[in-house]
């Protein structure tokens, strides 16, 4: 198929578009220009602003997608799903696949994902299913940044088949600030710094998801998604606490921590949640056929990249 993939230079669309190649897939990218992979320059490009390249007659409309693929780049919002379900009925598209997030859940607001203030105990049963309760509306830190993904999904319309993959905390090996998380306790081991503080005795687990797996869903989405409207978690299969990531950090760089119990509000690491985050995958696995790559060698091999980018990784700021 034709396929215009929106956003397509970050973590999320570099580690798409090779499995979109190999399907066989026709892929045009439409983004900024801001950032131009070298590994993506022989594909088709499309610059411009969203809403000019998704304009009637517009760029996008000339390139005669099949299938749009979108990343949403700056922020999810019921206005851009709008935009995106115009466009794919113009243009004539049968599939849309967007990535939306795991924050879509009521249980990630009461856990205190995007500045939500936590709830005391969680009322949602784990791993997280798509049918579990969402969100009543945009999240605290997410709304104020223009990021509102259950709007974004509720407004979805204009294709035969529109795929809604939800990811969980994805981690890559690119210098960019949504993906490098892991550089909070690796950075810590270049600067020396043993302490590690332990919210609530390391015991946090926010469902992480190695960026090739979402490239992975995303070309699968393509060939396997059902007709309608239809969500999908986007996440490891297994996957570790932050004492257990730390302490596989420390096995991968020969380093010791000298561990620091503190409360659960005293802690500022990545994964710091009141109340474990764990998606359901069955979907995933048996809708989507999504079964790689393995967590444990894409969290080693992310450990040992960031080590290996030390320098470069301390200058790209924290988000």
């Amino acid at each position: 198929m034709r396929v215009l993939f929106l956003g397509g230079t970050g973590p999320v669309g570099r580690s798409a578009v090779p499995h979109l190649l190999a399907a066989g897939h026709d892929v045009v990218l439409a983004h900024t220009g801001a950032h131009e992979p070298t590994e993506l320059a022989a594909l088709e490009h499309l610059h411009g602003e969203r809403d000019a390249l998704l304009a009637p007659g517009g760029p996008a409309e000339r390139a005669r997608p099949e299938a749009i693929v979108d990343t949403l780049a700056g922020g999810a919002s019921a206005e851009k799903a709008r935009v995106l379900s115009l466009f794919a009925e113009r243009a004539g598209a049968g599939q849309i696949v967007v990535t939306s997030s795991i924050d879509v859940y009521r249980h990630c607001a009461d856990a205190g994902v995007d500045d939500n203030p936590p709830t005391d105990l969680a009322r949602t049963w784990l791993p997280l299913a798509e049918d579990a309760p969402r969100r009543a509306g945009p999240s605290t830190g997410g709304g104020a940044r223009g990021h509102d993904n259950v709007a974004m999904e509720d407004a979805l319309a204009g294709a035969e088949r529109i795929a809604i993959l939800r990811p969980g905390a994805i981690y890559a090996p690119y210098l960019h600030a949504h993906v490098l998380r892991e550089w909070y306790l690796v950075g810590k081991v270049a600067r020396g710094e043993r302490r590690l503080d332990l919210p609530a005795g390391g015991t946090q687990l926010f469902h992480r998801v190695a960026a090739d797996r979402v490239g992975r869903a995303i070309a699968a989405a393509l060939e396997r998604a059902p007709v309608g409207a239809w969500a999908c978690n986007v996440a490891d299969p297994r996957d570790l606490s932050f004492g257990g990531l730390a302490a596989l950090v420390a096995e991968r760089l020969d380093w010791e921590w000298e561990p620091a119990e503190v409360a659960w509000a005293d802690g500022d690491h990545p994964w710091n949640v009141r109340h474990p985050i764990v998606a359901d995958t069955a979907r995933l696995r048996d809708v989507l056929g999504v079964r790689e790559p393995d967590p444990l060698d894409t969290t080693a091999a992310q450990i040992d990249w960031l080590w290996e980018h030390r320098a470069a990784a301390a200058d790209v700021p924290a988000r």
